[in-house]
């Protein structure tokens, strides 16, 4: 019963961050020109290869960050802050500053292949996504790192998803619904960005945790 409710307590955490949604208008401007099946295939690579990318960094980025001399503490109030960046753009409905600019957006349209960028790197798997799952996995025992590979994996199924059906979903919100269900996503993350300040806090300064 713990495990199902870190999993899913993940996969809200991921999710929000990975924002498939919110990234629902770019990915049709990007595919503008394929056929359903070409982005069903293009969906798929992408997810696929986003998966692949957070699978290195859970596995790995305690071992990254050690190699940097960079203590889990520090990490966690600095990926926390970075997420409360994030946050507080989309609570504006603002397009995230931490994806990609207007002219790499204009540079991967003439690309015959946009699944792995921008879509899968940095718009799937980008700074903060990446930070959340080191954030998550890093310096917990390897039952957690699973639990954060399985959560990361139903994102991405849940992401193909919503690519698949990427056109219906995007008539069915239009523009006001869009930005409201971003803004909703927006509030949970600062409350998320928040928490792991805090946890970041408490492990930097332990006698922190003793207060109150």
């Amino acid at each position: 019963m713990l495990e199902l409710k870190l999993l899913f307590k993940t996969f809200v955490a991921i999710f929000i961050i990975v924002d498939p949604i919110g990234g629902i208008p770019l990915f049709l401007s990007l595919t503008a020109r394929e056929s359903e099946s070409q982005r069903r295939a293009t969906a798929l690579k992408a997810v696929v290869a986003a998966f692949l990318v957070l699978a290195v960094f859970v596995l790995l980025g305690e071992r990254i960050l050690s190699f940097f001399q960079i203590s889990l503490g520090s990490f966690r109030v600095a990926g926390g802050a970075l997420l409360f960046i994030i946050a507080l753009d989309m609570l504006q409905a603002k397009p995230r500053s931490t994806k990609s600019t207007p002219p790499e957006e204009e540079e991967s349209r003439q690309r015959e292949d946009v699944a792995l960028v921008p879509l899968a790197v940095p718009i799937l798997a980008g700074p903060g996504a990446i930070t959340t799952v080191i954030v998550l996995s890093g310096g917990e025992s390897l039952q957690a790192k699973l639990i954060v590979l399985l959560a990361c994996a139903l994102v991405m199924s849940s992401t193909l998803l919503i690519f698949t059906q990427a056109s219906r979903i995007a008539r069915f919100l239009g523009h006001t619904g869009a930005n409201l269900l971003v803004r909703i996503m927006g509030l949970l993350l600062s409350v998320i960005a928040v928490e792991y300040m805090v946890a970041g806090i408490k492990e930097l300064f332990p006698g922190l945790g003793g207060q109150g």
